[in-house]
């Protein structure tokens, strides 16, 4: 997309200006020497961290865990963690508590949450749009940096706390925006877990609770993996194809013995359920994911054009597309099985998890647990599909002839991204469930970019004009972040920057009566193809050897944003002989 509006605009190094100021643009890390700023919790900067913060200001960012993060990770025993905070405030009376790394990373990752409630001082005048030390993406830093010189000390001989600080560090990284840092964390991790045996199932001498918590922490950490990959283009550190790890229960008995005080919902959801959903889920996308992308290589290796990019002749690009929408089906086949009491449900006619526009239905009396976890498992979804679709919004500029498949792909893309938009707008509007919640703020931005990107490439459809009031949505979405996070009120200027563009490049496109690729007319029918019967013989043929390919170029005409291949040069292998994508992620799950 940076591409293209360079081009069409005549304005070489726009993709600089595609971007929101960001914390890693600012820091050449989340530990720069600066003082901490913490006024507004009665904190003062001089000295260090640990000398400054009280017992009740880490109770207050403690508490703040167990209301966020706790149950959507399930990483961390709730009994266990306060018996040894409780430890390490043992014969200290008059003198900071003993360290520990885990506490650390914690009060990091939940302050970064927790200041960013606290609106900007200047937020009601003009939200600030440059990231400095102020900021909340980067509140803690000082917490997270005195973690991990603790955790150094435990590589060697690892525990599960070492994990567990690993994982909340990837969190606080990604939250700050050091994608690459979080990413080189996430291969130690991965290394750690391998160390452990995690990647293995657990031996029945142990306890059942801490049996499940081990298969929690390896799940929670692939997902992660898988997520952060995707999201960069880059080869994943866990290969499916070396784990025995059984997919975490979820049942009642479990639940009531796992550490935490939560209601019970029901026969079919439990605190426990969001985790084992969102593990399928990630299953569910990273086998399309990796068979979409081996049916690309496969088509360019007997293709007559270059060989570099789909984008050369349009039977490339509707091979592959035909080959997703039909591939889509392990999503629906996931989306059929989600408990009802992790739906959040929709006004009137309305179905949960589609793209019908339909307003939601939020519980008012369900806890705020159950209602944040019901959101983002749901926009998580939409994230999913939106990006496996996003590689056929194109930019190309090659003849086409009928284009029905992609189109169909590009259709639903900037479906899922207007759903996106309408959650995101609905919630923060109404509510503060997702208040200080930076991946949703990531979601809305990502989704951005494709409907962005959905206006240039086709200016003249049907739903363009849906595409174009989500974009303003989206921006509104972006000023209430604002007001707490200068990112997301640089988001809401590059994104009103990017719109300008497109507005205009729209009314010149209109002028000459022209567009860049020509739609069918029936959106109806381009919507119904994604509803066609699998096609799974590539599933049989990708064998037991991974793909080797180089797919630098290979979606060189697409949007080359998040979730674009950079340099792949292996993938893990589908099973082999399998006619059914979903047994990639049929885990067994012990109950």
């Amino acid at each position: 997309m940076s591409s293209y509006l360079a081009q069409a605009l005549q304005q070489p190094g726009t993709h600089y200006r595609m971007q929101p100021n960001s914390a890693s643009r600012s820091f050449a890390s989340p530990t720069t020497t600066k003082r901490e700023v913490l006024e507004d919790f009665g904190v003062p900067t001089n000295g260090s961290i640990a000398e400054a913060m009280t017992g009740t200001q880490e109770d207050y960012f403690l508490n703040l865990f167990w209301q966020s993060y706790h149950y959507i990770l399930q990483i961390v025993d709730e009994t266990d963690f306060k018996e040894h905070y409780k430890s390490l405030w043992a014969g200290t009376v008059g003198t900071p508590r003993k360290q520990s790394a885990l506490v650390d990373i914690v009060l990091a990752l939940c302050m970064q949450y927790g200041v960013a409630f606290v609106p900007r001082s200047n937020a009601a005048k003009k939200p600030q749009v440059e990231v400095d030390g102020n900021d909340a993406a980067i509140a803690g830093r000082w917490l997270y940096r005195r973690s991990q010189a603790l955790l150094s000390e435990q590589l060697e001989s690892p525990t599960l706390e070492t994990l567990q600080c690993q994982i909340l560090a990837i969190y606080y990284l990604c939250n700050a925006s050091f994608q690459n840092m979080a990413h080189n964390t996430l291969a130690v991790a991965v290394r750690t877990a391998q160390t452990l045996g995690l990647h293995l199932n657990p031996s029945e001498d142990m306890p059942r609770k801490d049996r499940e918590l081990r298969k929690r922490l390896w799940w929670t950490l692939y997902v992660v993996e898988s997520k952060t990959c995707m999201k960069l283009g880059r080869p994943w550190s866990a290969q499916i194809s070396q784990v025995s790890c059984a997919l975490p229960a979820d049942d009642h008995e479990l639940a009531l013995m796992s550490g935490s005080n939560f209601a019970s919902l029901g026969v079919d959801v439990t605190w426990l359920t969001y985790n084992l959903q969102n593990t399928k889920l990630i299953l569910a996308a990273r086998a399309i994911y990796v068979a979409f992308y081996d049916k690309s290589d496969e088509v360019l290796g007997v293709s007559d054009g270059d060989g570099k990019s789909l984008y050369g002749e349009s039977r490339n690009l509707e091979d592959c597309a035909q080959f997703l929408l039909s591939s889509m089906e392990c999503l629906q086949a996931w989306l059929q099985n989600v408990p009802h009491g992790l739906k959040t449900q929709r006004k009137g006619s309305g179905e949960s998890f589609s793209t019908d526009g339909s307003p939601l239905e939020v519980e008012l009396f369900a806890p705020l647990w159950l209602q944040r976890q019901r959101l983002l498992l749901e926009l998580l979804y939409h994230n999913l599909a939106m990006n496996l679709y996003r590689p056929f919004i194109s930019f190309s500029t090659a003849p086409r002839t009928s284009m029905q498949f992609t189109e169909s792909c590009a259709i639903s893309c900037v479906n899922h991204a207007i759903a996106i938009t309408n959650i995101m707008h609905q919630i923060v509007t109404e509510s503060d469930i997702l208040r200080g919640w930076y991946e949703a703020f990531q979601w809305q931005w990502n989704a951005t970019l494709s409907l962005i990107g959905y206006i240039l490439a086709y200016p003249r459809t049907p739903i363009t004009s849906s595409s174009r009031q989500a974009v303003d949505k989206a921006t509104e979405v972006f000023e209430i972040f604002g007001g707490n996070f200068a990112m997301a009120a640089s988001a809401a200027n590059v994104t009103r920057d990017l719109t300008a563009k497109a507005d205009s490049l729209s009314h010149s496109s209109e002028d000459k009566a022209a567009t860049p690729f020509s739609f069918s007319d029936d959106v109806g029918e381009l919507q119904n193809l994604s509803n066609q019967k699998p096609i799974m013989d590539h599933a049989q043929d990708a064998g037991a050897n991974e793909t080797s390919a180089v797919f630098q170029n290979l979606f060189a005409g697409s949007m080359d944003m998040a979730f674009t291949i950079d340099s792949f040069s292996s993938f893990e292998p589908m099973l082999s002989g399998s006619v059914d994508m979903s047994s990639m992620w049929n885990f067994a799950e012990d109950k």
